[in-house]
């Protein structure tokens, strides 16, 4: 449940910054999470990729490091991506 939470926030966070810098399409992303955390790439793209299939897809690679954070706390370290022509 924890983690359901903490993955909206993160693609809403990731939303935003791609949208002021103009990025359509991420190719890379690099995250680091809490150490009590079960997000693992695998799990967090599925979500990207449900709610937004044009931004996040196959292409979408995702690193996730677990960090001794507070729970709940998610830093975006880097977003890569392509943008609109």
């Amino acid at each position: 449940m924890h983690d359901t939470h903490l993955i909206e926030k993160i693609y809403q966070s990731i939303v935003a910054l791609c949208r002021q810098n103009g990025v359509v399409k991420v190719n890379n992303l690099d995250i680091e999470v809490d150490e009590g955390s079960h997000i693992e790439g695998p799990h967090l793209l599925s979500h990207l990729k449900d709610r937004d299939s044009a931004m996040f897809g196959d292409w979408t690679n995702i690193h996730v490091e677990h960090k001794p954070y507070e729970k709940l706390t998610a830093v975006i370290k880097s977003i890569d991506g392509d943008g609109c022509e």
